[in-house]
């Protein structure tokens, strides 16, 4: 067996883990060493995805040339098993496995799409985008003891910032490279119009959620660097001479840390 992990290859994935994990650990009025156990669990049933997706991309080979995924699965998925049963049975943070069934389930649906080729879709993306999303409320759950609308909303937050990203990032590389540049500003937001709407919609339920008391104040301001990068992007037309994807990723890191840390200002 080779002792080199084996890792996902989508590198802003990595961003949609840590960042919901950071937030809710940090967000939660108070913190307890057995969040890093959700850590671990959580970068375990992460990493374990990946084999199982080649698993399935893989299932005509025959089974001799992919035994060392099914090794890694087994050692994914028993740091996976070791850490949340910790925290199940002797932290007895039972609402952990409530929330488990639900990203269990995102995950059977992520490897029935990897089935018939569709990982990629919108409906793809944003499936693993729901599950990841749940290491906000996870996180605080196991670092305060308990589960509030403040959880939730942590959630809700992340799935919309997250979200965004998808929409952006198949403007920026599938669609704008493919089409020669329109003259006016009205066509280019045009072009975009899916990846606008999506943005002010976010927005504005953030908004909403603010007039209605169930947000802090300040929580639009984590959504507004996305947005402002969003028109900019319906704007500056990306062509495939210019179109650097490392640069692209880092922008998306840069945007994801910004969004990290509006986001503890608004509820710390």
């Amino acid at each position: 067996m080779s002792f080199k992990p084996l890792l996902p290859k989508e590198h802003g994935s990595w961003a949609m883990l840590i960042v919901p994990l950071v937030l809710g650990a940090i967000i939660a009025p108070v913190w307890r060493w057995q969040v890093l156990l959700l850590w671990l669990a959580g970068f375990s049933f992460f990493l374990l995805r990946y084999p199982l997706a080649l698993l399935v991309k893989t299932r005509r080979r025959p089974k001799a040339s992919r035994v060392e995924l099914w090794r890694w699965v087994v050692v994914y998925s028993g740091i996976a098993a070791l850490s949340v049963g910790w925290l199940l049975l002797v932290e007895r943070l039972w609402l952990l496995a409530l929330m488990g069934i639900f990203g269990i389930s995102l995950l059977l649906f992520h490897l029935w799409l990897v089935y018939r080729r569709q990982e990629m879709s919108v409906i793809g993306e944003l499936s693993g985008i729901l599950g990841l999303a749940l290491g906000a409320p996870m996180a605080y759950y196991t670092a305060s003891g308990h589960l509030d609308s403040t959880a939730i909303l942590l959630w809700l937050i992340n799935v919309l910032y997250f979200g965004g990203t998808v929409f952006y990032i198949k403007l920026k590389v599938r669609q704008q490279p493919r089409l020669p540049a329109p003259n006016h500003l009205s066509e280019r937001l045009g072009k975009a119009k899916v990846c606008l709407a999506y943005q002010t919609i976010a927005l504005t339920l953030i908004i909403l959620l603010v007039t209605l008391r169930q947000a802090p104040l300040l929580t639009p301001l984590a959504l507004i660097p996305a947005t402002i990068k969003t028109l900019y992007g319906a704007w500056r037309w990306q062509d495939k001479q210019s179109l650097s994807l490392p640069r692209l990723g880092i922008t998306e890191i840069f945007h994801a840390v910004a969004f990290t840390g509006l986001v503890i200002l608004a509820f710390v």
